[in-house]
């Protein structure tokens, strides 16, 4: 059975990129690494999930490489 997942074209172009890096043939085969991943990291995050992605609704403020304002950005809403 296969199924249509619309994303972006900019996600679709990142997940090429992931695709190409992790050497593997298809996207359906990247889904399930990337899958297993998450669940793994996830299992072993003791967070709330919520409080995590409130914080990174506020990551794309800072540069890509200007850790200087880490803290606020992550803790503004307290």
């Amino acid at each position: 059975m296969s199924s249509v997942i619309r994303v972006s074209s900019e996600i679709r172009d990142r997940l090429k990129v992931l695709k190409r890096k992790l050497r593997v043939e298809s996207m359906s085969k990247l889904l399930e690494i990337l899958i297993n991943a998450a669940e793994k990291e996830l299992d072993r995050w003791k967070g709330a999930p919520d409080v995590f992605f409130e914080s990174l609704r506020f990551s794309g403020e800072a540069g890509e490489r200007d850790s200087e304002q880490v803290d606020e950005l992550l803790y503004r809403g307290k």
